[in-house]
């Protein structure tokens, strides 16, 4: 018995090196980009432990839980850590970095998400790196939900770290990942004793033994359908156009946006229009309204529809309506307004 996803030959270097010079052309970077087999916190953590150490002072910018999470890693590492939090419902500013910096002019190391999709803001990456570049700190960034949703410019941006999966707004899979590396980051981490070497998490393994050798040979066997299927995954962007991918997701955020103005109870989590992440609207509800109450009941009326209840604490109070991928259509926005409708 033959199967079309089991039988395949084997995914060459060269396929493999041609799928991350299309990533590249995603993100207009001249920058390396290495695929890594494992979801996007593979780099994540891999970029950070490969960077960071008792020397580096870093600001880490908390918008959502995965600047909590990228501060726990940098303390690991034995960064020291200066935490910049602001309210889950707005986004951090450019004036915000340039005092942080102006209070701890050491810091030589910044993390940011870009748009977290579970709190559903995001962040001016374009202001912040600015002034990331004029003091000369190695810029890392979160861009796993924004990639496909609104630009991501890495080069453009002064950013030295990128990561992207393709999970949300590109719409394809989730069991590989990517991050495109400056040389200063590439640097930084042959400076770094501590980062990972033979290692699952180590960034420097696949410069010497994949970029620096001329990407002839695989470090290890890839994950082959999900190779595939990030392949197809970025023939469809380019064939639909990204420009068309994002205003897709722009679109479905303001319906979503408008659609709630007229419904009780709801309303955007994120006050300011600016603020809010075109992969995913949350919205807070009030007048005895419990979020996780209220899915359960659109999930019942209309189990297809992208609606979740926020994380953990947020359960009680936000709802997120995630308009991403093939979800931000028409369509999916209409159908999830009309779950809401029914569930309040």
């Amino acid at each position: 018995m033959t199967h079309p996803f089991l039988d395949l030959a084997p995914l060459s270097a060269a396929r493999f090196a041609s799928i991350e010079d299309r990533v590249a052309r995603l993100l207009h970077t001249r920058q390396d980009v290495v695929i890594m087999q494992g979801e996007a916190l593979l780099p994540l953590e891999g970029a950070i432990r490969g960077t960071a150490g008792p020397g580096t002072t870093a600001l880490n910018v908390i918008t959502g839980p995965y600047g909590q999470t990228f501060g726990d890693w940098l303390r690991d590492c034995g960064a020291t850590v200066i935490d910049l939090a602001v309210p889950f419902h707005t986004a951090v500013t450019a004036g915000q970095i340039r005092q942080a910096f102006r209070r701890h002019p050491e810091i030589d190391f910044v993390s940011l998400v870009h748009a977290e999709a579970a709190t559903g803001n995001t962040n001016p990456v374009a202001e912040i790196g600015e002034v990331v570049r004029e003091q000369g700190a190695l810029f890392y960034l979160d861009a796993v939900a924004s990639v496909g949703a609104e630009p991501v410019l890495p080069d453009a941006w002064g950013v030295d770290l990128c990561v992207i999966g393709a999970q949300k707004a590109m719409g394809g899979p989730a069991g590989v990942s990517a991050v495109s590396v400056s040389e200063r980051a590439w640097a930084r981490m042959a400076a770094n004793p501590r980062a990972p070497r033979r290692s699952y998490l180590s960034l420097l393994d696949w410069k010497e033994r994949w970029v620096d050798a001329g990407r002839k040979a695989l470090l290890h066997a890839p994950a082959q359908l999900e190779m595939l299927a990030l392949e197809a995954c970025l023939e469809r962007i380019e064939a639909e156009g990204l420009d068309a991918v994002m205003a897709r997701h722009r679109q479905a955020a303001l319906a979503v946006r408008e659609g709630v103005a007229g419904l009780p109870g709801l309303e955007p989590y994120v006050y300011e229009v600016r603020d809010a992440a075109p992969v995913a609207t949350t919205l807070r509800v009030r007048d005895g309204l419990v979020a996780s109450e209220v899915v359960a009941r659109a999930l019942a009326a209309d189990p297809s529809v992208p609606l979740a209840a926020g994380g953990g604490a947020l359960a009680a109070e936000m709802i997120r309506v995630n308009h991403y991928g093939a979800c931000a259509s028409e369509e999916a926005v209409r159908a999830s307004l009309a779950a809401l409708r029914s569930a309040v």
